[in-house]
């Protein structure tokens, strides 16, 4: 397990052009990492992120990142062929949000402990780049209720402590 953990930083570029980095590109508020290795895990990744897109789409301080690995090197002359196919399966409002990486993942497989590269991978960070849960495969009632409880944790903490930055910049008011 590493929960407990700084999730690993990972450069990319995202479908939309831009170069990202993980987790700073996530800093600042909770953010849910998913990864995956083949295509056939993209049901499995729907039964994360559709429930979850539903229960926090109006909450703007959540960001969603897919990592897709193509580990075969082999792929990599195809790399704009490859992306611009995802381009156009994906709404133009998430490209940000899609980072692929081709060749070697072993930045990402050591220390997530990923071992079954059948399988999809799926880490909540905390505003600080902290892993707070994670999971794999695909979403079991019990599971994902858990995730969005801990998102609302994290969600809340994360306004806790802004609220309590700005009550310690208010200046102090002498008593009489």
């Amino acid at each position: 397990m590493v929960t407990g953990f700084r999730f690993p930083k990972i450069t990319a570029e995202a479908l939309s052009g831009k170069r990202k980095t993980l987790p700073d590109a996530a800093s600042g508020a909770p953010a849910l990492i998913v990864v995956a290795f083949a295509r056939e895990a993209q049901d499995m990744i729907d039964s994360w992120l559709i429930p979850v897109k539903e229960d926090f789409q109006s909450s703007e301080r959540i960001a969603i990142y897919e990592i897709p690995v193509i580990s075969s090197a082999i792929w990599r002359p195809m790399r704009k062929i490859i992306d611009s196919g995802m381009r156009s399966g994906i709404p133009d409002a998430e490209h940000d949000y899609v980072m692929t990486i081709y060749g070697g993942a072993s930045e990402l497989t050591g220390p997530l402990e990923i071992t079954d590269p059948s399988s999809a991978y799926l880490y909540l960070i905390d505003r600080d780049g902290i892993i707070r849960w994670e999971g794999k495969n695909f979403a079991e009632t019990q599971t994902l209720y858990r995730l969005k409880e801990i998102i609302r944790k994290c969600l809340s903490q994360g306004k806790r402590t802004k609220e309590d930055a700005e009550r310690r910049e208010e200046p102090s008011v002498p008593l009489p």
